[in-house]
């Protein structure tokens, strides 16, 4: 992919930047691991009731999950258009080049 393609491939749904597979041994697979193998100890534990509201627990953490890295991304984005915006801004330092 060219810079100059890069909007008509955001445009066209071709850049996913959440689409990544899990590394394998990496700490975020362990973690993942780890998740899973404490919510399945927890099932054995409940009975009908509180597996149900494990569940509900579950399904809220993970919107407030979504949530955050979303709201992360926005941020980091801006920025990072902010960076840019900053760089290309040549008129704000105390010092002139030789060459003006």
């Amino acid at each position: 992919m060219q810079k100059e393609n890069l909007l008509s491939e955001l445009y066209n749904g071709n850049l996913c930047p959440i689409a990544k597979e899990v590394v394998h041994g990496s700490e975020y697979q362990k973690s993942l691991n780890e998740i899973a193998e404490l919510e399945e100890q927890l099932n054995k534990l409940l009975d009908a009731q509180g597996k149900e509201k494990l569940q509900d627990f579950v399904t809220a953490q993970g919107k407030l999950s979504y949530i955050n890295a979303e709201e992360r991304f926005t941020q980091g984005f801006r920025m990072g258009a902010k960076l840019i915006l900053e760089i290309m801004n040549e008129d704000d330092g105390e010092l002139k080049s030789l060459k003006d």
